[in-house]
């Protein structure tokens, strides 16, 4: 199956391409604040690059959050609407899914956003095969909440975009049981939102288009 998958969580854009689950090309880049003029020539460009047709994409994967509220609709309206246009299926991946993925690490990973107003996104994930398995659901909380919350015992591996602002206090409350992964790790990319959606997707499994709808680390401010 030939994909496309889109990830605008957060400042990253980021689009590939993917046969089944294996990468064929990506375009990943700093877009803060930009994704709405970025994503639909990022997507061209990356069909042309590929030299595929619109009509070659057999599936749509997306990003579906937590993450930033006005990106997080860029994309999603996106994949919509070219899973309606082209009739073909679409998946919603979980942001904090797609971030573990990306992590090179076995054992217990905690990928973590910055939810601002002194809060984090979080989620537990264990690597003991290919693809990361979830342990606990989404919590948003202050830092230390999310600590305590994790296991007592084991060492942690943390990727994610709180790191910039929490890893100093990851180290202090945690000590030698936290790795915090190199920092190339701590973005969400499409290629691992594709091979996350490729593994529904190949079931026969898609989201129905008009519930689609982005997981937000909390309600926008208004």
């Amino acid at each position: 199956m030939r994909i496309l998958a889109i990830e605008t969580a957060t400042s990253l854009g980021s689009v590939a391409l993917l046969e089944d689950d294996r990468p064929v090309r990506s375009i990943d880049e700093e877009v803060p604040r930009r994704h709405l003029e970025w994503l639909a020539p990022a997507i061209q460009r990356l069909l042309a690059d590929a030299d595929w047709q619109p009509a070659q994409v057999q599936g749509i994967a997306v990003s579906v959050g937590p993450g930033g509220f006005t990106s997080l609709r860029i994309g999603i309206a996106t994949a919509a609407a070219w899973a309606r246009a082209r009739r073909v299926p679409a998946a919603g991946v979980s942001t904090l899914a797609a971030l573990a993925a990306g992590v090179e690490a076995t054992g217990a990973i905690c990928p973590m956003l910055d939810a601002r107003r002194g809060e984090v996104a979080a989620a537990l994930f264990a690597r003991d095969g290919a693809e990361p398995r979830r342990l606990r659901d989404d919590l948003v909380a202050p830092l230390d909440q999310v600590l305590a919350w994790l296991p007592a015992d084991e060492q942690v591996t943390f990727a994610g975009d709180a790191l910039a602002t929490y890893a100093g206090g990851i180290a202090a409350g945690l000590g030698r049981r936290a790795i915090i992964a190199p920092k190339a790790q701590w973005a969400p990319r499409a290629v691992h939102v594709g091979r996350l959606a490729w593994q529904r997707l190949a079931r026969g499994e898609h989201d129905d288009l008009y519930y689609l709808w982005p997981v937000y680390a909390r309600a926008p401010v208004t």
